[in-house]
């Protein structure tokens, strides 16, 4: 099991294997995507070029996408790209200009974006085609209302009086941007982190629903502007800052109330809504579950001979090695103080998970340097798993923790809880010790 796992850094950034679901899925996106850049850009005609630059509006609308693009605001504990303004400028751009120009400009600056970011070539052409496949989907709305903007015949609003078809075109232009846009990453980390892609989207449909709908719903008036005051487009510019920030603020307060501030691991609270994600998806998959709790050896000595300071270091060196190891569809979590809990899912067996739990262990320990002392890390470890020790995530805990305790009795590393001591404390469950190690 834990020779499967592997290191979460930047894993979205290593090129997927050749032949395998993700490599497919991002090739054919690709693929998609340049199809519609060569029909898009082979429409373009020297007056087209010769109209696009002589308009100040579109400069103006230019300079931010690319220095959103280039220099992305990316608020802190969220993980986005940074390239709201993009969304703004991008879609008015499409409505004004239509696709080919917007397509074009979007695709060099995010080429030379990830670039600069180091982005693997997949990565980065994939990047690319993402946003080309999400202004053609919003360009074909467009066009079933006869939409069809162009550099010498741009498009906007009837003046004397905004027609309700053009109301519905750029409201469902827009909303298939925001689906388009983002539902082609979701698929990809679905695939990569095999999670549930229905999971990925509650986890970020709140940041979607504030950011993303605002800023599409601004393309409208930056069309509007530009073409009648195009002056006055940079006034735009610090309002979208407020409000990206603002909006990402209160999606930052939330994360942080689910997060350890020390470790960065979720917290009591993420952990029972992981782990009723991960039982409910069980439940209908009838796959095995492991409940894995740690608690570290001599901690409080730590705290006593070294100081508060030293013991903080040590537990998050135990989260970094902790999400070193487990995969992308495991969940760990800082239970409090120096215990942490790990839930580990297609675990088919007893025997299994306690190869896993032991696998884990040895992985844990090991010398580490805290403030210039070379501490010894040690920790013992309790395994639960469902549906052998129960069903539910709050039995398999407490069984886990108390088969933990009596590893930490029995100084063997690893217990696995034994349902026929439930309730006995007097029976010792069958214990197993970490490999590799010398207690």
């Amino acid at each position: 099991m834990l020779e499967e796992m592997s290191e979460q850094t930047n894993h979205r950034n290593t090129t997927p294997a050749r032949g395998s679901a993700l490599w497919w899925y991002l090739w054919s996106v690709i693929v998609l995507a340049v199809t519609i850049l060569v029909v898009a850009v082979g429409g373009l005609h020297h007056d087209d070029i010769s109209a696009i630059v002589r308009r100040p509006a579109f400069w103006l609308v230019a300079a931010p996408m690319v220095v959103t693009t280039l220099r992305p605001i990316v608020p802190k504990n969220r993980a986005g790209d940074g390239t709201f303004a993009l969304v703004v400028f991008l879609f008015a751009l499409l409505l004004y200009v239509g696709l080919p120009a917007a397509a074009f400009l979007c695709s060099v600056t995010m080429l030379v974006r990830g670039a600069m970011y180091k982005q693997s070539f997949l990565r980065n052409v994939f990047n690319v085609a993402q946003h080309v496949v999400t202004l053609g989907t919003s360009w074909l709305v467009l066009r079933a209302f006869g939409i069809d903007p162009t550099p010498l015949h741009t498009w906007t609003f009837t003046e004397s009086s905004i027609r309700v078809s053009e109301l519905v075109a750029v409201g469902l232009a827009g909303i298939a941007y925001l689906v388009v846009n983002n539902g082609t990453v979701y698929i990809a980390v679905a695939i990569s982190e095999g999670t549930s892609l229905f999971a990925i989207i509650r986890e970020d449909v709140r940041h979607l629903a504030i950011v993303g709908v605002a800023m599409v719903s601004l393309s409208p008036l930056v069309l509007i502007v530009m073409v009648h005051m195009w002056p006055l487009v940079p006034l735009f510019y610090p309002a979208l800052v407020s409000l990206y920030q603002n909006a990402t603020l209160s999606v930052a307060r939330e994360h942080d109330a689910l997060h350890d501030s020390l470790t960065g691991l979720g917290n009591r609270e993420m952990l029972h809504r992981e782990a009723s994600k991960v039982f409910d998806g069980s439940a209908r998959q009838h796959v095995g579950i492991a409940v894995l709790v740690l608690d570290l050896d001599g901690f409080k000595g730590v705290n006593d001979q070294l100081g508060h300071a030293a013991g903080d270091r040590l537990l998050q060196v135990v989260a970094e090695r902790l999400t070193a190891v487990v995969r992308p569809t495991d969940v760990v979590a800082r239970l409090g103080g120096d215990e942490f809990v790990v839930i580990v899912q297609d675990v088919p067996s007893i025997a299994l998970a306690r190869t896993t739990a032991v696998r884990l262990l040895d992985r844990v320990y090991g010398p580490c340097q805290i403030d210039g002392n070379s501490l010894e890390l040690r920790a013992s470890l309790g395994v639960a798993l469902a549906p052998d020790h129960g069903v539910d995530f709050d039995s398999l805990l407490r069984r886990a923790d108390r088969a933990m305790y009596v590893a930490k009795g029995a100084g063997c590393g690893v217990a696995v809880f034994d349902p026929a001591q439930d309730g006995d404390r007097g029976r010792i469950p069958v214990t197993y010790e970490a490999t590799g190690t010398d207690h």
